[in-house]
């Protein structure tokens, strides 16, 4: 996701919101937080409260919305069971998705770690 504002000028946040954190905080807020990518890294915290809900659903409802999800989220029925299984007690699935989100984190870090290598050898020759 990419937030822009007249105060950024030209530059704009990138945020990869699927890495965030939702959290129930009192006082009926839903706080979410994580990490701005680009342009720096930046600790980032939204606090989404009742009254929010409407105005989210006025927007995820519309027929824009809707056809961007139709057309964007392929496998619509197992992101469902997969958020189902994550959000409501399924240990041993969350077990596995966090073993899964370990192996694709290292082989990020892996690879990150090769283009390093690859673009200090190219520099060094």
């Amino acid at each position: 996701m990419r937030f822009w504002s007249k105060g950024l000028g030209e530059r704009q946040l990138v945020i990869d919101l699927s890495t965030g954190n939702l959290t129930n905080e009192p006082n009926n807020e839903v706080v979410m937080r994580g990490i701005i990518v680009e342009p720096v890294k930046w600790n980032y915290e939204v606090t989404l409260f009742d009254t929010d809900v409407r105005g989210i659903l006025r927007v995820a409802l519309t027929s824009a919305a809707l056809i961007f999800f139709a057309k964007n989220i392929g496998g619509l029925g197992l992101y469902f069971k997969r958020l189902i299984k994550r959000d409501f007690g399924d240990k041993e699935y969350l077990k596995k998705c966090q073993e899964d989100k370990a192996k694709a984190d290292a082989k990020k870090a892996a690879d990150a770690a090769k283009a390093a290598e690859a673009a200090k050898a190219t520099t060094t020759t």
